[in-house]
């Protein structure tokens, strides 16, 4: 009996400390996001989280270690969201502006999401790092294509990103709505070296795609939720 009775206390702390955990990511994210930029420095993170500082160091090493572990969370959240809709395209220049579709969309739903999105962007490498990596295939492919019309790879990905952190710093401030996405699409395009007519035909391909992408994800999620209450009733 006593044995059991130390597993259970032992998965209890274990739960314990992973929702401390967890509330200090949340935290963080939400200094992020905040509409007024707070310092994401430990003492602000452990007062949003309600925590010591001495339990932050429990969890964290440093600042940049849960800056580290944030940075991972939010890159899983955009390769989920936006991989599957980009791996349904095979055009690199239409798989570009599916993606920046599907990014815009979210970003002007949420503009809290838009905050985060532009403030990891500049402060958190890794997220850079790791958006700027899958742009950075496509457009290759769109030059090994022919279908870049600016000369660098280098260069075009640092077009794109400065448009859509640009466009998710109005979105955070409420500047600009969803019916901006398809201009902004076809400035992304327009930058690639896109003819007018070719631009506004993928932006409106992309943006079909995006609301395919949206129905299934949709009918996914209906159908866990229904699952879910199947397995609550029996």
């Amino acid at each position: 009996m006593a044995r059991i009775n130390l597993e259970r206390r032992a998965a209890i702390g274990e739960a314990k400390r992973a929702r401390t955990r967890a509330a200090i990511l949340e935290a963080a994210r939400a200094c992020y996001a905040a509409p007024e930029p707070v310092s994401a420095t430990v003492d602000a993170v452990t007062q949003a989280a309600g925590v010591a500082k001495g339990t932050f160091y429990l969890h964290f090493r440093d600042l940049p270690a849960l800056e580290a572990e944030l940075g991972e969370t939010l890159i899983a959240e955009l390769s989920e969201r936006l991989e599957p809709a980009r791996l349904a395209v095979d055009n690199p220049l239409t798989r570009m502006a599916t993606a920046v579709t599907i990014l815009l969309r979210d970003l002007a739903a949420a503009p809290a999401q838009a905050r985060l999105a532009a403030r990891a962007a500049v402060m958190l490498p890794d997220v850079a790092q790791a958006v700027q990596a899958r742009l950075r295939g496509d457009l290759a492919d769109a030059q090994a294509d022919g279908l870049l019309a600016v000369g660098s790879v280098d260069l075009a990905v640092r077009i794109v990103v400065a448009l859509v952190e640009q466009a998710s710093s109005l979105f955070s401030t409420s500047r600009i709505d969803a019916t901006a996405i398809p201009d902004i699409v076809r400035a992304v395009l327009r930058a690639m070296g896109c003819p007018p007519g070719d631009a506004a035909n993928r932006t409106d391909e992309a943006a079909l795609n995006a609301d395919a992408f949206a129905q299934r994800t949709s009918a996914v999620a209906g159908a866990v939720s229904r699952i879910h209450q199947t397995n609550q009733v029996e």
